[in-house]
């Protein structure tokens, strides 16, 4: 069994204040994600667990065991530093934790803790991937589950004009009303999140040279590029010809050029297209909340700026038969 570990009664008591300030719904008038029959499966093959306030059920990036099933108490999902962590959102009765990393096989995205004394169902790994495979309603409650947790982090995901109809990026449209949003959602969890400013190297090239269809497809293969690399969280916006914004909740101003350059990298080691074959790069620029900007209009200014002092000097358009 491992050492039990604690946030600072510090980073406890803010926490609890924000939740207190929200003025979240009674759990009774809150329609549960469950069906009976997951219910009674967790009764019967969960194993209970109980944490303090201030105790923490995992750490982000330790390996995904378990899936939570909440009876009673409250849990914060946090990232970053323990001593000074960035609030995602709560989690309350009737509500699971854990479930993302088991069904993608993927280390925890964020560390959970109780703000106040809780009481939890668990299923380790082979009782949950039973459960999907021997239970049908569990599986589309997940299902449902799912959804609702994709709508509580994206609710604009599934509305007319939130897409690129070329690339399937989300839209310019998309993001004037998810900027707001994440703005006011920072705001009210106190966390910070990146911006980045996205423009394609030489893309006029590919176009003048190769045609626009061959530039579509050239489009089409950077956001599939991009996107496998996201997080669930991560959301990518295309801003209008070869110009793309990222929104990065969660990520600051030492992480965010790393992971930008991860991406970069990503996009250059390989061809973008085989026929002909072309590699590309981009170029970049990057604001985060809230240290560049508390608007969406400052934001973009700040991440612009950026990425026209950078412009022409990194990346460009590289096709091994010329020259």
């Amino acid at each position: 069994m491992k050492n039990k570990q604690f946030l600072s009664q510090t980073v406890l008591a803010k926490l609890q204040t924000i939740y207190n300030q929200l003025q979240v719904p009674d759990p009774a008038t809150s329609i549960s994600p469950f069906t009976v029959a997951l219910k009674d499966f967790l009764e019967k093959f969960g194993e209970d667990v109980e944490l303090s306030p201030g105790e923490i059920l995992f750490l982000q990036n330790e390996a995904g065991e378990n899936m939570y099933w909440i009876e009673h108490g409250t849990l914060a999902i946090i990232q970053g530093k323990l001593r000074s962590p960035q609030l995602l959102t709560f989690r309350r009765p009737g509500q699971v934790v854990g479930e993302i990393a088991l069904l993608e096989n993927v280390p925890r995205s964020a560390t959970v803790a109780a703000i106040t004394s809780a009481q939890l169902k668990y299923l380790n790994k082979e009782k949950f991937h039973d459960m999907l495979a021997n239970v049908p309603e569990v599986g589309i409650e997940l299902m449902r589950l799912l959804s609702a947790r994709v709508r509580e982090v994206k609710p604009l995901d599934f509305g007319p004009g939130m897409y690129d109809h070329l690339t399937g990026a989300f839209s310019r449209q998309a993001l004037d009303l998810r900027l707001q949003e994440e703005i006011e959602r920072a705001q009210r969890y106190q966390y910070n999140f990146a911006l980045v400013f996205i423009d394609l190297d030489r893309f006029k090239e590919i176009n003048d040279t190769y045609g626009h269809a061959c530039g579509d497809a050239v489009l089409v293969s950077f956001v599939r590029r991009i996107v496998a690399d996201l997080r669930t969280t991560d959301l990518l916006f295309r801003y209008g010809g070869d110009e793309f914004v990222l929104l990065l909740p969660g990520i600051n101003l030492d992480r965010g050029p790393v992971l930008v350059q991860r991406l970069a990298d990503l996009v250059s080691m390989t061809p973008i297209s085989d026929n002909p074959l072309l590699f590309i790069a981009f170029s970049s620029g990057i604001a985060c909340y809230p240290e560049d900007g508390d608007t969406p209009e400052k934001l973009l200014a700040a991440a612009d700026r950026r990425l026209y002092h950078k412009k022409g000097t990194t990346g460009r358009l590289r096709n091994p038969s010329a020259g």
